[in-house]
C-alpha cells in the first residue's frame, strides 16, 4: 500500500551530516505542507528507501557511507526513478558531471536559499506523480493486452460461444476502455498542472501513452473483427465501430 499522504504535498527524504541544516531545511519543508524523513548519513538513508516510498531525495555529497555517491548508484528498486537533488558545500567538476548519470534534478551549492530548493523539491514531486501515474497505467495497459489475447484464444476453440461470454467480452472492453480514458485523463491534469516546466513524461502533443493507448485499442478492433463471425451482435458491431473512429480522429 503506499504510504503517500494524500493530503500533502509529498514526502521527502533528507540525508545529510550536518544536523543544524538538516533539521532546519526539514522543518522549513514541513511548513510547506512536506512530510519529511530525515537521515544523518547514506546508511541511515538506504534503509529509508528500502521501507517507504518517497517523492524526493535532498541529499548531501560528503557524508558518512556515501564514498562515490554511491547512496546514489543504489537506490533500491522500491524507490527506483526517485528524483534527487543534491545540495553540497564543497561542489566540483567531478561530482558535477557524476550526477548527470544519476538522475539528478538538481544541484545546488550550500547555503542554497530556501525558494530555490522549495521550487526544486515541488517540481520533483510533479515529476514522481506522474511516474506513478504512467506505471499504473502501464500495468492496466499491459493486463488489457493480456486478457485480450486469452479472450481471443478461448473463443478460437468454441464455435458457439453464448450469450455469457458475449457479455463477458463487452464487459470486460468497455470496462478497460474505460480505465483507459481515466488514465488519459489524469496523465494531461498532471501535464497542466506542472504548468509546463518540462518534468513531466507525457506531453500532451507526442505522449508515449497516447501511442500505446492506440495500439491497444487497435488490438481491441482486431480481436473484434476476428472473432465478428462467432459473435451475431449488434452491439459488438457498433463498439467496433466506434473504436475505429476514435483511430480515425486521432490520425
Amino acid at each position: 500500500m503506499n504510504e503517500q499522504l494524500e493530503d500533502a504535498s509529498g514526502r521527502v527524504l533528507m540525508a545529510d551530516d550536518e544536523e543544524i541544516y538538516l533539521h532546519a531545511t526539514a522543518d522549513l519543508l514541513r511548513e510547506e505542507g512536506f512530510q519529511v524523513d530525515c537521515a544523518p548519513d547514506a546508511t541511515e538513508a538506504r534503509r529509508l528507501l528500502e521501507r517507504h516510498d518517497y517523492d524526493v531525495l535532498v541529499s548531501d555529497i560528503l557524508m558518512p557511507g556515501n564514498p562515490d555517491m554511491d547512496l546514489l548508484k543504489r537506490i533500491p528498486e522500491r524507490n527506483a526513478g526517485l528524483p534527487i537533488i543534491l545540495a553540497t558545500g564543497y561542489p566540483s567538476a567531478q561530482t558535477a558531471i557524476q550526477a548527470i548519470d544519476l538522475n539528478v534534478l538538481a544541484y545546488l551549492v550550500k547555503p542554497a536559499a530556501f525558494p530555490d530548493l522549495l521550487a526544486r523539491v515541488r517540481d520533483g514531486v510533479a515529476q514522481r506523480r506522474v511516474q506513478r501515474a504512467v506505471q499504473a497505467s502501464s500495468h492496466r495497459v499491459q493486463d488489457w493486452a493480456r486478457e485480450l489475447g486469452d479472450l481471443a484464444d478461448s473463443l478460437g476453440r468454441t464455435s458457439r460461444p453464448g450469450v455469457l461470454s458475449v457479455q463477458q467480452m463487452l464487459g470486460m472492453i468497455l470496462g478497460r476502455m474505460g480505465e483507459t480514458l481515466l488514465d488519459l485523463k489524469q496523465l494531461v491534469d498532471l501535464t497542466l498542472a506542472d504548468g509546463g516546466s518540462g518534468t513531466s513524461a507525457c506531453l500532451v502533443q507526442h505522449c508515449p501513452r497516447l501511442e500505446m493507448y492506440e495500439a491497444l485499442i487497435r488490438e481491441g478492433i482486431e480481436t473484434l473483427e476476428r472473432t465478428k463471425g462467432a459473435f451475431k451482435s449488434r452491439e459488438l458491431g457498433d463498439l467496433r465501430q466506434r473504436l475505429e473512429q476514435m483511430i480515425v480522429e486521432r490520425t
